[in-house]
């Protein structure tokens, strides 16, 4: 199953799951509606996952790039500690 099939799965089940919890709220059954909003929310979260999956896997989520490329430099080695103190300057 590809990525786009469990996305579109998922969104089938979370309109079932939506449409359950609102017969149960309908029905006055408040702890099954509850257990509903519980399971509702669960599925959403797993398809923001697969999301972000899908993002990933395309390259559109990937780290922003360093200051240093927006600025069009080039990124520096780290010195390994703290910059020493500035040097006197003779007048």
């Amino acid at each position: 199953m590809t990525l786009r099939d469990e996305i579109v799965a998922l969104r089938d089940r979370i309109a079932k799951a939506e449409s359950d919890r609102d017969a149960w709220r309908a029905s006055g059954n408040q702890e099954k509606y509850i257990e509903g909003y519980g399971v509702v929310e669960a599925l959403e979260l797993r398809l923001e996952q697969l999301r972000r999956e899908g993002l990933r896997a395309s390259g559109k989520d990937s780290a922003r790039p360093p200051v240093c490329a927006l600025l069009g430099g080039e990124p520096q080695p780290a010195a390994g500690g703290l910059p020493g103190p500035p040097e006197k300057v003779e007048p």
